[in-house]
């Protein structure tokens, strides 16, 4: 399915945003679909959701390797958010390691995908059955020292959607 799902966002793209060397990366999957993300072969960001029977295909790639630069202080760094099969987040964690995300305490599965900006930047993922409100909690620990960041959700001001505080 996943492989279904490459093949036809691969196929969408033009030269210059195909994937570089490393690849693909499988940062959400659903029941007929899958998102990913890559660098492009020049360090651009890119991302991009296609149903595996190509019905549809979405793609987004930064318009220069600097769009988001590397942070000089431990820092989230949100890179996608999306809502497709999902509601799919994709975001990076400079100079500290994502230990756990929650919702309301409960835990929210988190899919560690690999590094990108030549091995610097950790990235992860996370995907919500619909659109939240809200924000999730996430634990980072920065050298020895756990900490708490937020990611915030798609959901906004949704009073009748789920919420995480």
């Amino acid at each position: 399915m996943v492989d279904a799902s490459r093949a036809n966002l691969t196929a969408q793209l033009s030269t210059k945003d195909l994937p570089g060397p490393r690849g693909m990366f499988t940062a959400a999957v659903g029941r007929s679909a899958a998102t990913f993300v890559w660098e492009s072969a020049d360090g651009r960001f890119c991302s991009g959701s296609a149903a595996t029977d190509g019905g549809f295909t979405s793609t987004m790639c930064g318009s220069d390797h600097r769009d988001n630069p590397f942070s000089v202080r431990p820092a989230l760094v949100p890179l996608l958010s999306t809502y497709t099969f999902a509601e799919v987040h994709v975001f990076g964690a400079d100079r500290e390691i994502v230990r756990s995300v929650t919702c309301n305490g409960r835990p929210v599965a988190v899919r560690r995908l690999p590094p990108v900006l030549d091995g610097r930047r950790a990235l992860y993922a996370f995907a919500l059955s619909e659109p939240t409100a809200g924000r999730v909690t996430v634990t980072v620990v920065r050298g020895r020292a756990a900490a708490t960041e937020h990611v915030e959700l798609l959901g906004g001001g949704l009073r009748h959607k789920a919420s995480c505080r």
